[in-house]
Protein backbone atom coordinates (compact mmCIF):
# COMPACT_ATOMS: atom_id res chain seq x y z
CA UNK A 1 0.00 0.00 0.00
CA UNK A 2 2.56 2.57 0.96
CA UNK A 3 4.67 1.75 -2.80
CA UNK A 4 1.77 2.17 -4.37
CA UNK A 5 0.67 5.49 -2.91
CA UNK A 6 4.39 6.65 -3.66
CA UNK A 7 4.07 5.48 -6.88
CA UNK A 8 0.82 8.03 -7.15
CA UNK A 9 2.47 10.40 -5.34
CA UNK A 10 6.04 10.24 -7.58
CA UNK A 11 3.36 10.09 -10.89
CA UNK A 12 1.95 13.46 -10.29
CA UNK A 13 5.04 15.00 -9.01
CA UNK A 14 6.97 14.17 -12.43
CA UNK A 15 3.26 15.10 -14.29
CA UNK A 16 3.23 18.26 -12.40
CA UNK A 17 6.72 19.53 -13.34
CA UNK A 18 6.20 18.52 -17.00
CA UNK A 19 5.48 20.76 -19.57
CA UNK A 20 2.20 21.46 -20.67
CA UNK A 21 1.18 19.34 -23.52
CA UNK A 22 -1.60 21.61 -25.27
CA UNK A 23 -5.38 22.43 -24.90
CA UNK A 24 -8.03 20.60 -25.59
CA UNK A 25 -12.01 21.84 -25.67
CA UNK A 26 -14.93 19.41 -25.07
CA UNK A 27 -18.09 21.21 -24.84
CA UNK A 28 -21.92 20.13 -24.20
CA UNK A 29 -24.05 21.57 -26.91
CA UNK A 30 -27.48 20.45 -24.70
CA UNK A 31 -29.13 19.14 -27.50
CA UNK A 32 -28.37 22.22 -29.42
CA UNK A 33 -27.27 23.41 -32.61
CA UNK A 34 -23.81 24.15 -32.79
CA UNK A 35 -22.75 27.88 -32.27
CA UNK A 36 -19.14 26.98 -31.19
CA UNK A 37 -16.50 25.29 -31.73
CA UNK A 38 -14.09 23.89 -29.73
CA UNK A 39 -11.28 25.20 -31.70
CA UNK A 40 -12.88 28.82 -31.19
CA UNK A 41 -12.25 28.11 -27.46
CA UNK A 42 -8.94 27.08 -27.54
CA UNK A 43 -8.12 29.88 -29.57
CA UNK A 44 -9.65 32.66 -27.25
CA UNK A 45 -7.50 30.55 -24.12
CA UNK A 46 -4.46 31.20 -25.90
CA UNK A 47 -4.84 34.26 -27.67
CA UNK A 48 -5.46 35.87 -23.65
CA UNK A 49 -2.75 33.70 -22.18
CA UNK A 50 -0.34 32.92 -24.56
CA UNK A 51 2.12 31.58 -22.52
CA UNK A 52 0.22 28.50 -21.25
CA UNK A 53 1.50 26.26 -23.46
CA UNK A 54 5.18 27.04 -21.77
CA UNK A 55 4.71 26.73 -18.44
CA UNK A 56 4.66 23.80 -16.13
CA UNK A 57 1.67 21.83 -15.87
CA UNK A 58 1.36 22.81 -11.95
CA UNK A 59 2.26 26.44 -12.78
CA UNK A 60 -1.17 26.92 -14.69
CA UNK A 61 -3.66 29.24 -13.75
CA UNK A 62 -6.75 26.61 -14.16
CA UNK A 63 -9.39 29.77 -12.72
CA UNK A 64 -7.78 31.65 -15.41
CA UNK A 65 -8.10 29.45 -17.81
CA UNK A 66 -11.94 29.03 -17.11
CA UNK A 67 -12.69 32.58 -17.21
CA UNK A 68 -10.85 33.33 -20.31
CA UNK A 69 -13.15 30.32 -22.04
CA UNK A 70 -15.81 31.69 -20.47
CA UNK A 71 -15.71 35.12 -22.21
CA UNK A 72 -17.27 33.25 -25.88
CA UNK A 73 -20.46 34.63 -25.18
CA UNK A 74 -22.00 31.33 -26.79
CA UNK A 75 -20.68 29.62 -23.42
CA UNK A 76 -22.63 29.33 -20.55
CA UNK A 77 -20.17 28.11 -18.25
CA UNK A 78 -16.61 26.31 -18.08
CA UNK A 79 -14.33 24.50 -15.86
CA UNK A 80 -10.52 23.87 -16.37
CA UNK A 81 -8.39 20.93 -15.49
CA UNK A 82 -5.29 18.70 -16.34
CA UNK A 83 -5.46 15.60 -17.90
CA UNK A 84 -2.87 12.54 -17.33
CA UNK A 85 -1.45 12.85 -20.58
CA UNK A 86 -0.26 16.91 -19.64
CA UNK A 87 -3.26 18.65 -21.57
CA UNK A 88 -5.19 21.22 -20.00
CA UNK A 89 -8.24 20.37 -20.22
CA UNK A 90 -11.61 23.11 -20.94
CA UNK A 91 -15.05 21.92 -20.12
CA UNK A 92 -18.05 24.12 -21.51
CA UNK A 93 -21.26 24.08 -21.52
CA UNK A 94 -23.12 25.90 -24.68
CA UNK A 95 -25.82 28.06 -23.93
CA UNK A 96 -29.35 26.46 -25.57
CA UNK A 97 -31.09 29.51 -27.21
CA UNK A 98 -35.28 28.76 -27.80
CA UNK A 99 -35.94 31.60 -30.08
CA UNK A 100 -34.31 33.88 -32.18
CA UNK A 101 -35.08 37.94 -31.87
CA UNK A 102 -34.89 39.69 -34.79
CA UNK A 103 -35.71 43.76 -34.21
CA UNK A 104 -34.97 47.07 -34.37
CA UNK A 105 -32.42 46.56 -31.58
CA UNK A 106 -31.02 43.87 -33.70
CA UNK A 107 -30.39 40.33 -34.16
CA UNK A 108 -29.74 37.73 -31.32
CA UNK A 109 -30.86 34.48 -29.78
CA UNK A 110 -32.78 34.21 -26.22
CA UNK A 111 -31.62 31.16 -24.09
CA UNK A 112 -33.54 29.00 -21.94
CA UNK A 113 -32.26 30.95 -18.94
CA UNK A 114 -33.06 34.22 -20.26
CA UNK A 115 -29.85 35.41 -21.60
CA UNK A 116 -29.03 37.46 -24.44
CA UNK A 117 -26.96 35.46 -27.17
CA UNK A 118 -25.21 36.70 -30.41
CA UNK A 119 -25.92 34.93 -33.50
CA UNK A 120 -23.14 32.74 -34.57
CA UNK A 121 -21.23 32.60 -38.04
CA UNK A 122 -20.55 28.81 -37.17
CA UNK A 123 -24.53 27.58 -37.49
CA UNK A 124 -27.59 28.69 -37.28
CA UNK A 125 -29.98 27.43 -34.50
CA UNK A 126 -33.70 26.40 -36.25
CA UNK A 127 -35.99 28.41 -33.91
CA UNK A 128 -39.22 29.91 -33.47
CA UNK A 129 -38.48 33.46 -34.27
CA UNK A 130 -39.91 36.48 -32.47
CA UNK A 131 -40.07 40.30 -34.73
CA UNK A 132 -41.94 43.25 -34.37
CA UNK A 133 -42.25 46.16 -31.40
CA UNK A 134 -39.45 44.27 -29.23
CA UNK A 135 -37.33 46.21 -26.90
CA UNK A 136 -33.94 45.51 -26.48
CA UNK A 137 -34.75 44.77 -22.54
CA UNK A 138 -37.48 45.39 -20.53
CA UNK A 139 -41.34 44.07 -19.91
CA UNK A 140 -41.85 43.73 -23.84
CA UNK A 141 -38.47 41.37 -24.05
CA UNK A 142 -39.43 39.42 -21.19
CA UNK A 143 -43.09 38.71 -22.21
CA UNK A 144 -41.68 37.37 -25.74
CA UNK A 145 -39.32 34.92 -23.76
CA UNK A 146 -42.27 34.03 -21.37
CA UNK A 147 -43.80 32.89 -24.55
CA UNK A 148 -41.22 31.28 -26.19
CA UNK A 149 -40.59 29.45 -23.08
CA UNK A 150 -43.54 27.82 -22.48
CA UNK A 151 -43.71 26.96 -26.07
CA UNK A 152 -40.04 25.04 -25.11
CA UNK A 153 -41.39 23.56 -22.35
CA UNK A 154 -44.35 21.93 -24.00
CA UNK A 155 -42.78 19.99 -27.04
CA UNK A 156 -46.44 19.07 -28.09
CA UNK A 157 -47.12 23.02 -28.97
CA UNK A 158 -43.41 24.20 -30.40
CA UNK A 159 -44.05 22.74 -33.72
CA UNK A 160 -47.01 23.86 -34.22
CA UNK A 161 -45.87 27.51 -34.62
CA UNK A 162 -42.81 29.29 -36.36
CA UNK A 163 -43.10 32.90 -35.57
CA UNK A 164 -44.21 35.45 -32.77
CA UNK A 165 -44.98 38.74 -32.84
CA UNK A 166 -45.31 41.34 -30.46
CA UNK A 167 -47.13 44.86 -31.70
CA UNK A 168 -47.02 48.30 -30.85
CA UNK A 169 -49.77 47.56 -27.84
CA UNK A 170 -47.24 45.15 -26.32
CA UNK A 171 -50.28 42.25 -27.45
CA UNK A 172 -48.29 38.53 -28.50
CA UNK A 173 -49.47 37.20 -31.74
CA UNK A 174 -48.11 33.57 -32.70
CA UNK A 175 -47.89 32.61 -36.57
CA UNK A 176 -49.04 28.77 -36.77
CA UNK A 177 -47.13 26.43 -39.65
CA UNK A 178 -51.03 25.48 -40.78
CA UNK A 179 -53.49 27.48 -41.94
CA UNK A 180 -53.75 31.02 -43.23
CA UNK A 181 -54.33 32.92 -39.77
CA UNK A 182 -52.62 34.65 -36.52
CA UNK A 183 -52.82 33.48 -32.97
CA UNK A 184 -53.92 36.58 -30.43
CA UNK A 185 -52.73 35.21 -27.25
CA UNK A 186 -52.35 39.06 -25.78
CA UNK A 187 -50.02 38.83 -22.38
CA UNK A 188 -48.07 36.07 -21.54
CA UNK A 189 -50.48 35.22 -18.65
CA UNK A 190 -52.59 32.43 -17.90
CA UNK A 191 -50.92 30.40 -20.92
CA UNK A 192 -52.24 26.48 -19.55
CA UNK A 193 -56.02 28.14 -20.14
CA UNK A 194 -55.15 29.91 -23.35
CA UNK A 195 -53.44 27.03 -25.32
CA UNK A 196 -56.29 24.68 -23.72
CA UNK A 197 -58.98 26.31 -25.33
CA UNK A 198 -56.86 27.51 -28.66
CA UNK A 199 -55.97 23.45 -29.01
CA UNK A 200 -59.54 22.55 -28.03
CA UNK A 201 -60.85 24.89 -31.15
CA UNK A 202 -58.57 23.41 -33.23
CA UNK A 203 -59.59 20.01 -32.80
CA UNK A 204 -63.69 20.52 -32.68
CA UNK A 205 -64.09 23.96 -34.47
CA UNK A 206 -61.73 24.29 -37.41
CA UNK A 207 -61.94 20.69 -38.37
CA UNK A 208 -65.42 22.09 -39.40
CA UNK A 209 -65.12 25.41 -40.18
CA UNK A 210 -61.95 25.18 -42.89
CA UNK A 211 -58.63 26.09 -41.99
CA UNK A 212 -58.80 28.78 -44.31
CA UNK A 213 -61.80 30.54 -42.44
CA UNK A 214 -60.22 32.93 -40.21
CA UNK A 215 -57.56 35.50 -40.06
CA UNK A 216 -56.97 36.27 -36.31
CA UNK A 217 -58.04 33.79 -33.53
CA UNK A 218 -58.20 35.36 -30.35
CA UNK A 219 -56.94 33.68 -26.98
CA UNK A 220 -56.66 36.96 -25.51
CA UNK A 221 -59.16 37.10 -22.93
CA UNK A 222 -60.08 34.98 -20.04
CA UNK A 223 -62.34 31.46 -21.32
CA UNK A 224 -62.65 32.85 -24.90
CA UNK A 225 -61.59 32.21 -28.02
CA UNK A 226 -63.09 34.68 -30.54
CA UNK A 227 -62.21 33.97 -34.58
CA UNK A 228 -62.57 36.74 -36.66
CA UNK A 229 -63.64 35.57 -40.10
CA UNK A 230 -61.00 35.92 -43.22
CA UNK A 231 -62.94 38.60 -45.91
CA UNK A 232 -60.08 38.06 -48.16
CA UNK A 233 -61.34 38.40 -51.49
CA UNK A 234 -65.27 39.30 -50.61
Amino acid sequence: MLLIVALIVAANLWRGSSQVQGIRVDIDYCGADTLVMPQQVADLVLNTMPDVTSQRLRDVDLSKVAKAAVASPWLLRCEAGTSISGTVVVHGVQHRPIVRVCSRGGEYYLDDRGYRVPVSRVGSADLIVASGNIPPRGKGLRDVWTLASYLDGHKQLAPLFDQIYRDAKGDLFLTPKLGNHVVQIGSPDDLDSKFINLMAFYHNALPQAGWETYSQISVKYRGQVVGQRNTAGN
